[in-house]
């Protein structure tokens, strides 16, 4: 003999009230962590946390492991645009040299951008293989 089951309303709302609660989380979670990306034109006098991204220009100089911190410049990866001087501290990529395209994040503190991370575009990865 077959059993019906009778199902519940209340199980419906349940259900619905923790898929709600999950969603509003996931946007939540979403939109809080992210920091905006900028190139240095876009940079201007923002003082927040971002993400910069730009071709470094030389000369760079200092160590990313004394006070003064590592310096260089940065400006567009497309064209010429302001420089904006960068100081970073921490660990130097391999791949990092004067051309490369980079990515800091970091703030602008009295007209030089202090980042506390810096990544390396792999330049192989967006060149064409003709």
């Amino acid at each position: 003999m077959a059993r019906s089951r009778s199902t519940s309303p209340a199980r419906l709302v349940v259900a619905l009230a923790i898929a709600a609660v999950l969603s509003i989380f996931l946007v939540y979670t979403a939109l809080s962590g992210t920091t905006p990306a900028l190139q240095p034109s876009n940079l201007q006098s923002r003082t927040d946390t971002v993400s910069l991204t730009g071709k470094v220009i030389g000369p760079v100089k200092g160590d990313s492991h004394q006070s003064t911190g590592l310096q260089f410049k940065l400006h567009n990866i497309n064209g010429a645009s302001p420089t904006i001087p960068i100081v970073y501290h921490g660990s130097v990529p391999d791949l990092f040299k004067v051309g490369r395209d980079v990515n800091l994040t970091g703030k602008l503190v009295g007209g030089s951008f202090m980042a506390t991370a810096l990544t390396t575009k792999c330049p192989s990865k967006y060149t064409s293989t003709n």
